[in-house]
């Protein structure tokens, strides 16, 4: 990611490759009204990666140009913001949703997951993309449907939130606003459960509600060893320790 002023976050750059001109032509249609500076050569699109006072009209009509590549943003409904993920941040997102789906096939666990479908609401158009998104109790609701409606369809019941540099549009009350009720949030190689309370804000747990035989501590220490094993050994780690926690868990919880 290419940095244009170092001491001001708001002016850190994106790159966008693959933009064809007629879709940089109608991104400049939809935002050149807001004067955001931008270089664009050759398919390569560079702009700054917070964008002020955007209206929800000209956001919905940005992601719908961009729509292919699957760009990990957040909107307000006032800025959006822009994220290039980095290396770090792709494996230990990747890492996590490796563990998740190798822990549900071995268990037999339903889920569908939607990775980083773009989850929105409210009539101000905000939304954002997480880093993995799960459907396991509400699968049932959602089998079958390759489309995102909101409004209609509920949140996933998971989401994976990695964060390794501060996000300046706050994401946490989006997905409180969306309605998801579960986040695993890694930060600083620390892992956090966070439901949501009744008051529309999150509070750690030392359960999962998906999959309530995993604990924060569980998921951790499987993923620090990343660092001196293959993913391969991490991700079977965690399976045969979660088949373990999962057995004592029915255990404790038959009638």
């Amino acid at each position: 990611m290419a940095i244009a002023d170092a001491s001001n976050r708001d002016a850190e750059t994106v790159l966008i490759c693959g933009v064809e001109p007629e879709a940089f032509s109608r991104i400049d249609e939809l935002l050149g009204e807001f004067h955001p500076r931008f270089t664009y050569d050759r398919g390569t699109l560079e702009m700054y990666r917070v964008l002020h006072a955007v209206p929800p009209e000209a956001y919905r009509g940005f992601m719908e140009v961009l729509s292919e590549h699957h760009l990990r943003h957040t909107y307000d409904g006032w800025r959006l913001e822009m994220m290039t993920p980095r290396k770090d941040h792709e494996w230990v997102a990747e890492t996590l949703g490796t563990m998740i789906r190798f822990m549900a096939l071995s268990l037999g666990i339903p889920v569908q997951s939607v990775g980083s479908t773009t989850l929105s609401a409210g009539a101000e158009g905000r939304g954002l993309q997480p880093d993995k998104s799960y459907y396991v109790a509400r699968e049932p609701d959602v089998r079958g449907s390759g489309t995102y409606r909101p409004g209609e369809d509920p949140p996933p019941d998971l989401v994976i939130e990695v964060e390794v540099t501060k996000p300046v549009v706050p994401r946490l009350p989006l997905y409180a606003q969306i309605g998801v009720p579960e986040i695993w949030h890694w930060k600083q190689e620390d892992l956090r459960f966070l439901r949501l309370t009744g008051e529309d804000q999150y509070e750690p747990t030392e359960r999962s509600i998906a999959f309530p035989w995993v604990s924060p501590n569980d998921v951790t220490r499987l993923l620090a060893r990343r660092h001196d094993m293959d993913e391969n050994a991490v991700v079977h780690g965690f399976v045969e320790l979660a088949q373990e926690a999962h057995r004592q868990w029915q255990a404790n919880t038959k009638p």
